[in-house]
């Protein structure tokens, strides 16, 4: 009688068959379908589009970026790059572009920005960092 046993581990497949009295093939491909059926999909990838990696103006309150399969919402970071500051983190937002709400104000310095993508309140995926300068 033989008897498979089959263990799923989250990044490898373990099959070990234990024989009494005979052999058996195991069944390999069945379960190795399952796994990869079951298998989390990457969530894909979230691109900022403006302001480009480094882009320089005197005048920068555009942000956009592309969609995120999934996500019901986005969060918008810019970060001063000296003294690595936190100038501007948004509300949760539906939208895929803001602009930089009256009250914020960006110096003649380097800056970085990033969007989490975000699904029931959790993040989903956050882009790459990019940097822009504002001009004086």
């Amino acid at each position: 009688m033989n008897r498979v046993l089959a263990y799923v581990a989250p990044v490898a497949l373990i099959v070990v068959t234990v024989a009494c009295g005979g052999t058996a093939p195991a069944p390999a491909a069945p379960v190795a379908e399952a796994v990869a059926a079951t298998a989390p999909k990457p969530a894909g990838t979230l691109s900022l589009l403006e302001p480009i990696e480094g882009a320089m103006g005197g005048h920068i309150d555009m942000f956009r970026w592309s969609a995120v399969e999934g996500a019901d919402g986005y969060v918008i970071k810019i970060t001063a790059v000296i003294g690595d500051r936190v100038v501007w983190e948004s509300p949760v937002m539906t939208a895929t572009e803001t602009k930089l709400p009256a009250t914020v104000a960006l110096e003649p310095e380097p800056h970085t920005w990033l969007v989490t993508a975000r699904k029931a309140g959790q993040p989903l995926l956050t882009s790459a960092t990019q940097k822009f300068t504002i001009t004086p």
